[in-house]
């Protein structure tokens, strides 16, 4: 019985690392569109060659100073985690 759980809790742990692939959009979503937290990679060439956009929903209100969203461009390596 303990073997058969720790079976299955080996399993799971493998599944669940498999399934962290980031996924790359050619369009920015629409504000209102991201859970806070959320982070996406944006193909959209305005970052230029060899870089990629990154946003964060950082859940701000642009009446409070806070933008709802973060943009940085990095380097396409980092899209390969």
């Amino acid at each position: 019985m303990l073997f058969t759980g720790l079976i299955a809790f080996a399993v799971a742990l493998a599944v669940g690392g498999t399934c962290s692939a980031q996924v790359i959009v050619k369009t920015e979503p629409m504000e209102g569109q991201l859970r806070t937290g959320v982070t996406i990679l944006v193909d959209d060439g305005t970052c230029g060659r060899g870089k990629i956009k990154l946003i964060t929903a950082t859940g701000g209100n642009e009446m409070n100073g806070r933008p709802p969203r973060s943009r940085t461009c990095v380097s396409r390596q980092a899209d390969l985690r």
